[in-house]
């Protein structure tokens, strides 16, 4: 029995219990409710994990709403504009996928040339390797990270990021430049002349690669060769003083 500590007419009794029960009770729902809402996405890296779930489950719609949400809060993020380039692919929007990875990648990258302007290499190197994290084959990336490794004579280092860039875009003939002083450094000859050439074919002025190719002939005692690539050096500048030792060096032994 409960006790009437208040002093309540028996008649009012009743209605006193009946309404603190449901304020008990609603007081227990709302509780609910509120833990339920604690469970709502708020922060970008939340927004970006339930965007992951989506996906994972083949929601891709869902994953772009989620995803942009955490855009929103986070305009910057390339991990964001990457994913979303990621759900946009899976929705066969290519339009908006490329868009949204080429933000993603442009980000990082500029990144890491305004730190290598600036003279600081660890953070270049962070960037750019941000960069290849968004898109592997990013053959700039790649070739700044083969440059910072050179800098720094680790020269092993230098060959791998030159060797991914030449991969992911053939076309460029400074990185064929590149690998062929490299390749020679490291006693590669064959490796190196084909890498000139391959510099050559891309751009018939590549001065460099013709000094490159002259001395390799150089050392192999191939004189008239030695001397007309240093010949060709030489016609696209006239003013090298290598190409033209070269030339000395090679007719001294006709």
């Amino acid at each position: 029995m409960v006790k009437n500590s208040l002093n309540l007419p028996k008649v009012i009794r009743p209605l006193f219990l009946r309404y603190w029960t449901v304020v008990l009770l609603s007081t227990v729902g709302l509780s609910y409710v509120f833990q339920g809402c604690s469970d709502t996405p708020s922060t970008p890296e939340q927004h970006v994990a339930q965007g992951d779930q989506f996906l994972a489950d083949g929601n891709a719609a869902e994953a772009v709403a989620a995803y942009r949400m955490a855009l929103h809060q986070d305009t910057l993020n390339p991990t964001i504009l990457a994913r979303l380039s990621k759900a946009y692919k899976a929705q066969k929007k290519t339009v908006a996928s490329d868009r949204y990875l080429r933000k993603a990648m442009n980000i990082p990258y500029e990144e890491g040339l305004n730190a290598l302007q600036a003279g600081n290499d660890s953070a270049a190197i962070v960037a750019f390797e941000q960069t290849l994290e968004v898109f592997p084959r990013h053959p700039l990336a790649l070739n700044k990270l083969g440059d910072i490794y050179l800098a720094h004579d680790q020269i092993d280092k230098a060959l791998l990021h030159y060797e991914k860039s030449s991969e992911a875009n053939p076309n460029f003939a400074e990185t064929w430049v590149k690998l062929g002083r490299l390749y020679t450094a490291k006693k590669m000859i064959e490796k190196s002349k084909d890498a000139y050439l391959k510099a050559i074919a891309l751009n018939i002025n590549s001065y460099r690669s013709y000094l490159g190719l002259g001395q390799i002939y150089l050392e192999k005692e191939l004189w008239m060769d030695a001397a007309e690539q240093f010949d060709k050096a030489l016609i696209i500048d006239p003013q090298s003083a290598a190409a033209r030792a070269g030339i000395n060096e090679a007719k001294s032994h006709f």
